[in-house]
């Protein structure tokens, strides 16, 4: 085997677990996270302030009144597992919030940060954060030549991965791998995902498809 292959076949090796184990537990129902855990997950985004800025073209403005969805209003009624919650960092990326894509729009409006949703593509298809791409989590602990095909995709550029929230563990299964695959890029973890996006009172965009 070629040594430029073996960081990429050790991370499919060492992400089959997290495969396995994400799989089987989905297959569990376990208990209500109730509303203590959910207010306490949700406080900053329901509270933060953020001052109306443009990412990837859309003008976004904060408006609590109007961004209400039905997936991401009542967080407290996930079962865990699957839903838990999840650790507040992935070792060796960096934790983001939601007021940061403020600071950070300006790279990614040029293209130098990707945001990546790592959500399977159904829910994608739903809203996603706008310009962000889907690479399913799947597609980075899947077969040799998917992974492959995906790297391709990210160009080694700095990311920004997220999912449904605080309590959905595909974006840091999905930023593991791209550590455990010694990624070049800078890797950026949007803890708070869509749920926080929602929370904050921020728009969501309809991918073209």
């Amino acid at each position: 085997m070629k040594p430029r292959f073996r960081p990429l076949l050790a991370a499919i090796v060492a992400m089959t677990f997290w495969q396995t184990a994400f799989l089987a537990e989905a297959g569990k129902a376990g208990r209500h996270l109730g509303p203590e855990v959910a207010r306490e997950q949700s406080a900053h985004a329901r509270e933060v302030s953020i001052a109306p800025f443009t990412l990837n073209g859309v003008a976004l403005v904060q408006d609590r009144g109007k961004n209400e969805l039905a997936d991401f209003k009542s967080p407290a009624t996930r079962l865990c597992p699957p839903f838990c919650v999840q650790p507040a960092a992935v070792a060796g990326v960096t934790t983001i919030q939601v007021e940061d894509f403020v600071r950070l729009a300006p790279e990614i409006n040029v293209g130098r940060i990707l945001i990546v949703d790592m959500r399977t593509p159904d829910w994608y298809a739903q809203g996603t954060l706008p310009g962000a791409i889907n690479i399913p989590y799947s597609d980075l602990i899947g077969p040799e030549a998917t992974v492959k095909a995906t790297l391709r995709r990210l160009e080694g550029k700095d990311v920004i991965g997220f999912c449904n929230g605080w309590w959905c563990s595909q974006s840091p299964t999905a930023l593991n791998a791209l550590i455990q695959m010694k990624y070049p890029g800078k890797l950026h973890y949007f803890r708070g995902g869509s749920q926080d996006w929602h929370d904050a009172g921020l728009p969501f965009s309809i991918p073209m498809p």
